[in-house]
């Protein structure tokens, strides 16, 4: 009695695990790899952000080029000026004559011409440190990019498995639900008892959980994949490519050849060479305060009235001159050492975090080529597996039939059936993965 209670719970379980099984059908899109990567280079936010910070490092070495050229500028005032008593001289003869009379309405206008001549070389070393520090930012900007293609092909291949996951639990679904029928129809016949087709139930009930969980990560992969690309969120879309034999670095080249390549190659490496030239060239900057300073400077002015003109007259005059302007700073507390000296600290670090990205770069090419290699075998050991638990499955559900196999043997068969698919599935992509970021690390470009 009470297995047959637990029977008929045990059915009402599996028809609700059913019945939440059963999702309406969604009308996805099929996209390719390279519209994916397309699609991301074009819209994510990183690529966005990372192409405003290049051109925030053009167009500061451009303003850097521009104080080796000649500085235009204008300058007008207008001002009431107070009453002040005027000057005025008494002579023989010519009587009382103001030699300062009391304007109080003043206009001027200035046109300022100005080179630098020698600043130390500063202005020299200054445009150095600024195109280097473009260098650093386009490699960076080129980094980034490879980034997001890796992300994207991560993404892509996660949504690729969690299909297939979903795509081979539901086949597991099916044919356990077949051999449920099956000892069903046995029970009936009496050649197969309760607990028999309890134990059917409870590994399809199992299996249908799976099926839930794998439908959710499915949906999950594919809002990670549509944040990545720009798509709206909920967007349905499934992969169209399928994992291929792709160039395998790990299997033509050895471990040294690949971190050579990767040391050569790395944008990283690029850009923090570019930022080391950088706080080098600072040095040169702080430097400079030892030098005097020459400006050639040139001036047009036009003002009523205009101060070089005595007496002054209220009326528009013209003058003009031209002269050098020496700046030397002979005495300044040792402010020049200190700067000199954060300099070459600054740039002590830079050497440093150079020698550092060598280190970080040479592990990471040295990791993947290993998980590389242990994907590719994993994947033909998967495959045989496959085959075998396909083969043991055949064999096991003829025999049982026909009466030759214990139910207990076919649960064992199509357990083992569902965990070689979802494990070549996992090795294929897995590989497929891996043999991305295995070029990445060396500094090959992903598209």
């Amino acid at each position: 009695m009470k297995t047959r209670l637990l029977f008929l719970a045990h059915f009402a379980l599996i028809h609700a695990l059913s019945a939440q099984t059963t999702i309406p059908p969604e009308q996805s899109i099929p996209v390719k790899l390279g519209e994916c990567i397309d699609a991301a280079l074009t819209r994510n936010p990183v690529m966005q952000a990372s192409q405003a910070r290049l051109d925030a490092a053009v167009n500061r070495a451009d303003e850097v080029r521009s104080a080796f050229y000649p500085q235009l500028k204008f300058t007008g005032r207008v001002a009431q000026l107070s009453e002040v008593p005027e000057f005025s001289l008494t002579l023989p003869f010519l009587g009382t004559q103001t030699l300062f009379p009391s304007i109080t309405q003043n206009y001027a206008a200035r046109v300022s011409l100005q080179q630098n001549v020698f600043s130390g070389f500063r202005l020299a070393r200054s445009a150095e440190a600024a195109e280097f520090q473009q260098t650093a930012v386009q490699h960076e900007h080129s980094r980034d990019r490879e980034d997001l293609i890796l992300n994207v092909v991560t993404a892509y291949w996660n949504l690729y498995r969690a299909r297939r996951v979903e795509a081979v639990l539901s086949q597991s679904v099916e044919q356990v639900s077949a051999h449920a029928n099956d000892v069903e129809n046995f029970r009936k016949q009496g050649m197969a008892t309760d607990l028999d087709l309890l134990k059917v139930q409870t590994q399809l009930s199992d299996i249908k959980v799976k099926h839930i969980e794998a439908q959710s990560n499915a949906r999950l992969a594919t809002m990670a994949l549509n944040i990545l690309t720009g798509t709206p969120l909920q967007t349905a879309v499934i992969p169209a490519d399928e994992p291929s034999a792709a160039a395998d670095p790990a299997g033509s080249l050895g471990l040294d050849r690949i971190i050579q390549t990767a040391r050569e190659r790395r944008a990283e490496v690029a850009a923090v060479t570019a930022r080391r030239d950088v706080a080098k060239a600072m040095v040169g900057v702080a430097q400079g305060g030892w030098y005097p300073q020459i400006v050639l400077s040139a001036n047009y002015d036009y003002a009523r009235p205009n101060q070089r003109v005595i007496p002054p007259k209220d009326a528009w005059e013209k003058s003009w001159d031209v002269g050098l302007i020496l700046q030397w700073n002979i005495w300044d507390w040792f402010a020049t050492a200190k700067q000199t000296a954060q300099a070459k600290a600054g740039l002590s670090q830079a050497e440093a975090s150079l020698s550092q990205i060598f280190d970080a770069i040479s592990l990471e090419a040295a990791q993947n080529f290993f998980r590389t290699a242990e994907a590719r075998e994993k994947i033909n050991v998967a495959s045989l597996g496959h085959k075998q638990a396909e083969e043991s499955y055949r064999i096991t559900s003829e025999k049982f039939k026909r009466g030759l196999a214990s139910n207990t043997d076919l649960l064992d068969a199509e357990l083992a059936l569902l965990q070689a698919r979802l494990t070549e599935t996992q090795s294929v992509v897995e590989h497929a993965i891996q043999v991305h970021r295995l070029n990445k690390s060396m500094g090959v470009p992903l598209r």
